[in-house]
């Protein structure tokens, strides 16, 4: 059992206003707590790699002193990322749909035959998935939190955007949001974590995530668990799903999937995210390489449904 080293906050982190929050960080290059920030990128782009991890770690704080060094293959690291956030947020849709009971229900094999089925990306082919799957599966919570927070965020600027000294879409990406909002990362990511380390595939004995290996978020970090968004699987997708025989790794008959459009939480914000917390020097975000085109979409899901009730509660 491995749990990741990174210091835990000062305060307990727990988000309400989803759209007040990530407003407040996103609005301003001033990285909010740098030492959370460097450690969970270095698990998150060298889970297994403890010298490159190192290296990242030692990159990201030469920032603070105004070094504009971009770690190696950061493009492709997010392309990964990617990769696995659609992975594993299919898994998480077809569980929670209850889609194939009588072929064992979700698993990560029926879960990339959707993804590499109906994404129109360069690469996605099922190799791809798999590789990227076996490379960054134990820190598949992670990355997932990040790519969907960052594609939030996305969806977010075009509804309006995060000021004149804040970031716009063109450097929005995974890596910048882990960066910028390290809290609300672990905060869904502990949600991920949970479901993984719970769901156990059909006539397996071992959960979706290995317990062994899995690079776990500390009891003590001091962050509440935010639900994660569940989509709707498509009429599309469940079609791959029929065609596909078990045991099958190729790919499925390729068909699009229409996007769905993402909302925006119009709640009142909740003010106890105008608390500062320490600095550890001047840090600012970077520009850093984004990712290629990935499937992963959302909709005013119960996502959003939960987030607007715990508000309203809260202010009540």
């Amino acid at each position: 059992m491995r749990f990741m080293s990174i210091p835990p906050f000062e305060r307990k982190i727990e988000i309400l206003d989803f759209d007040f929050f990530v407003r407040s960080r996103l609005s301003q290059e001033i990285v909010i707590w740098p030492e959370q920030a460097f450690s969970l990128l270095g698990y998150m782009g060298w889970p297994n790699d403890p010298e490159g991890r190192a290296a990242s770690a030692t990159m990201m704080r030469g920032w603070i002193e105004g070094l504009r060094v971009i770690p190696p293959r950061l493009r492709q690291i997010q392309t990964d990322w990617a990769r696995v956030a659609d992975i594993f947020n299919t898994h998480l849709d077809l569980a929670k749909g209850g889609h194939q009971p009588r072929r064992g229900g979700s698993s990560i094999g029926k879960a990339i035959a959707v993804v590499a089925g109906s994404i129109r990306a360069r690469g996605a082919r099922p190799a791809n998935l798999w590789r990227a799957w076996k490379q960054y599966k134990d820190v598949a919570h992670l990355v997932t939190a990040a790519t969907i927070l960052n594609l939030d965020a996305l969806e977010r600027t075009k509804v309006k955007s995060f000021g004149e000294l804040g970031l716009d879409a063109d450097r929005l990406a995974p890596f910048t949001i882990a960066m910028m909002m390290p809290d609300f990362v672990l905060s869904l990511a502990l949600a991920f974590q949970e479901y993984g380390l719970g769901s156990t595939p059909h006539s397996r004995e071992q959960p979706m995530l290995d317990p062994e290996n899995l690079w776990r978020i500390a009891p003590d970090m001091n962050v509440v668990t935010v639900p994660p968004p569940v989509r709707k699987v498509s009429g599309e997708a469940i079609a791959i799903l029929n065609a596909r025989r078990a045991g099958n790794r190729g790919k499925a008959e390729s068909s699009k999937i229409t996007p769905v459009t993402t909302g925006t939480d119009t709640g009142h914000p909740s003010r106890k995210f105008l608390r500062r917390s320490r600095r550890v020097g001047p840090c600012r975000c970077l520009d850093v390489p984004g990712t290629s085109q990935v499937g992963i979409s959302f909709a005013r899901s119960r996502w959003w449904h939960q987030a607007r009730r715990r508000t309203a509660s809260t202010n009540d």
